[in-house]
């Protein structure tokens, strides 16, 4: 998968968070950073759109995670009521492709999901908590990150304040 002007900013972009269900919120200071184009494996093979253009909400989950078990219905719900007007996009982070994908299954995602299995993506922001979620604007700007569990109530407020 091509994902443009937005893998790049994501690893210039430093998390600040503690512990694995704590709640961060934080503006990035990476706004207007360009990107070049950057390789995704995905778990299913199934083809991600271009996200340039796009709002995109960025979630780095794992199976192993109960936090990031818990949000992944309300991420598949507000991606559902926001039809294309954002691109969710779920990276599986250190965890096994065989878990990652009985979890979507189970939890009844539709989004892109994409496969971050050694952590490197991850780590590569500096990020600590899990679930975090990256928020990029259509032009590929990071605007904001959390880092603990988002329901559809916090997750939509987000959205609609940031992104739309």
């Amino acid at each position: 998968m091509r994902v443009t002007r937005i893998i790049t900013t994501l690893l210039a972009l430093v998390l600040l968070a503690a512990a694995c269900g704590s709640t961060t919120d934080t503006a990035t200071g990476t706004e207007g950073s360009a990107a070049a184009d950057a390789e995704l494996p995905l778990i299913d093979e199934a083809a991600v759109a271009e996200l340039q253009g796009q709002p995109v909400v960025i979630n780095f989950f794992a199976s192993w995670c109960p936090s990031c078990v818990a949000e992944l219905p309300d991420f598949q719900a507000v991606h559902e009521a926001l039809g294309d007007d954002v691109t969710f996009v779920g990276v599986a982070q250190r965890d096994r492709p065989a878990d990652a994908l009985e979890l979507i299954e189970r939890t009844g995602v539709t989004f892109d999901i994409g496969s971050d299995p050694d952590g490197q993506l991850f780590q590569s922001l500096n990020a600590l908590a899990m679930p975090t979620t990256v928020f990029v604007s259509a032009d590929g700007e990071v605007i904001r990150t959390h880092s603990g569990v988002l329901d559809a109530e916090g997750l939509t407020d987000i959205i609609n304040d940031e992104l739309l």
